[in-house]
């Protein structure tokens, strides 16, 4: 979903918890996240025989309709939550500094447990309970100050000094949410000239907006898991982004130039097949590291590693019907190579003997 003057193609991908792509869909135009999980757990994930699991999505994809759907089939679900959104009486308990556990000044975190009625797509009603975590954390304070720095900054000039600026379209929407509602013009809905827009802005709404920086809500249906459990299996929504990465970037999933549904999806089909693969390399590359399973994310190579190294493993043909490998002193083939017990003596080799090493190498063994 990206500002170009092309058609929308919207892929939704499940991976597992290694990693590894499970299925994708594929929805036309700029659909709605929320609208695209119901169906595609139902024409996929539902119909495989995982056992329990726990599914993992973001803010765009909390919908308790959607959450009654996974709960109906006896799973569970770690998403994370919209604090503008949520009711007033729950963005005050998350502002209250009351029970939060300060680990450090980067990071502090409280929970609660609390009993909801929701519907489903019957329109019947049931009653959850569920854990609600909410946490601090300074890296996520900064990344949001600096993504935010120059509108800030912009209504504090504006503030300061209203009569040196004219109030764009663009920018008269971005503001709206820190204009006191007494001030618009009753009519019209229109803002008032910009030379009485000083007392327009409502300061004690861009404070709030400021104090509100760097918090994150997160809900489950796994009640008995600690806070920080939680908010672990959450972090982990940040290997599907990172696959997603891959897609894109190495392995030019976007389909320019391909346009009917036919060829999007085979396009699409190859891409997700190609990311099973590479995945499954780095996950024996970081098995061969001794790490334990649970950081064999943050140890290994990276796809673009991975493809460059298996791109200049190259054979070249010589005289008298024999070959040689190229570049076999490349410190991440050799890393490829050893973790997947693949020994090469440095050598010249005859077509037959190339062809039993082929038939010798596999990615699952």
């Amino acid at each position: 979903k990206e500002n170009r003057n092309q058609p929308i193609v919207q892929m939704g991908l499940f991976i597992d918890d290694s990693g590894i792509p499970i299925s994708f869909e594929v929805f036309p135009g700029n659909t709605l996240d929320h609208l695209t999980v119901r169906d595609s757990l139902k024409s996929t994930v539902d119909n495989m025989d995982f056992g329990r699991f726990i599914f993992v999505g973001d803010r765009g994809m909390c919908s308790y309709v959607n959450l009654a759907h996974i709960l109906s089939l006896g799973n569970g679900y770690v998403v994370s939550k919209s604090i503008a959104k949520s009711k007033a009486s729950e963005r005050q308990w998350i502002f209250d500094e009351d029970g939060y556990t300060v680990e450090s000044p980067n990071f502090k975190f409280k929970s609660r447990i609390v009993t909801r009625e929701i519907t489903d797509e019957n329109d019947d009603t049931h009653t959850i309970s569920e854990k609600v975590v909410v946490y601090w954390d300074r890296r996520f304070y900064e990344r949001q100050l600096h993504e935010n720095k120059s509108f800030l900054d912009f209504l504090d000039k504006l503030m300061q000094s209203p009569r040196s600026f004219r109030i764009t379209a663009t920018q008269s929407k971005s503001i709206r949410k820190f204009l006191k509602k007494e001030f618009l013009h009753i009519e019209t809905g229109e803002l008032l000239d910009s030379s009485k827009l000083r007392s327009v802005i409502d300061t004690n709404k861009v404070e709030a907006f400021k104090n509100e920086l760097g918090y994150y809500q997160i809900i489950s249906s796994e009640t008995k898991f600690s806070e920080k459990e939680i908010i672990d299996i959450y972090h982990g929504l940040s290997r599907i982004e990172d696959q997603f990465r891959v897609l894109k970037g190495e392995f030019s999933s976007r389909p320019i130039f391909v346009n009917t549904k036919e060829h999007i999806d085979a396009h699409l089909a190859v891409c997700t097949i190609a990311l099973v693969v590479m995945r499954i390399i780095q996950l024996k590359v970081a098995a061969a590291s001794d790490a334990s399973p649970d950081k064999h994310w943050s140890y290994g190579i990276s796809a673009k590693r991975v493809r460059a190294a298996l791109n200049a493993w190259t054979v070249e043909a010589l005289p008298d019907g024999l070959f040689r490998f190229n570049n076999l002193d490349d410190p991440d083939l050799k890393r490829i190579l050893d973790a997947f017990g693949i020994d090469l003596p440095i050598k010249l080799y005859n077509k037959k003997e190339l062809n039993a090493l082929k038939s010798s190498f596999s990615i699952s063994n």
